[in-house]
């Protein structure tokens, strides 16, 4: 059965102060797709996802992508490949918001991975520690660094 998400509909995650849209559902369709939009001076350091090809497809703004060969500017329309096992990290050097999809494959860890810094961000008003941050990533295949 074919599925549909309607415009400003999908389950509404909070990232760090990053909002995250869930558009689809990697258990249903192989695959976990969301739409993320990162405040200005929002950063996600260098990391590797060990079991996840993921692809980044900027909306609006422009996203700054970190990767082994220096920064790179990415705008809308542009599409951000990092198959599993690249190092990568992201920010928003832009004054507004900047809104990209974040797809990946298979999905399940990264899905569950923003669910656990959604409810643990909830837990801690006063935010996360990076120890604790680089253990819940740890949980979900991801190496931090």
């Amino acid at each position: 059965m074919a599925g549909l998400t309607e415009a400003g509909g999908g389950e509404a995650l909070n990232v760090f102060g990053a909002a995250m849209v869930v558009k689809a559902e990697p258990a249903r369709h192989g695959l976990f797709v969301g739409e993320h939009i990162i405040p200005p001076g929002y950063g996600v350091p260098p990391h590797v996802h060990a079991g996840d090809d993921e692809v980044f497809f900027v909306l609006d703004g422009e996203l700054t992508i970190l990767g082994a060969s220096g920064e790179r500017r990415a705008g809308p329309g542009t599409t951000v490949q990092l198959p599993g096992g690249t190092r990568h990290g992201f920010r928003n050097d832009m004054t507004g918001p900047v809104r990209f999809l974040v797809m990946a494959r298979p999905g399940i860890q990264a899905l569950e991975m923003f669910r656990h810094f959604d409810r643990a961000g909830r837990a801690a008003p006063g935010g996360l520690t990076p120890p604790e941050i680089v253990a819940i990533c740890a949980q979900y295949g991801v190496s931090m660094g």
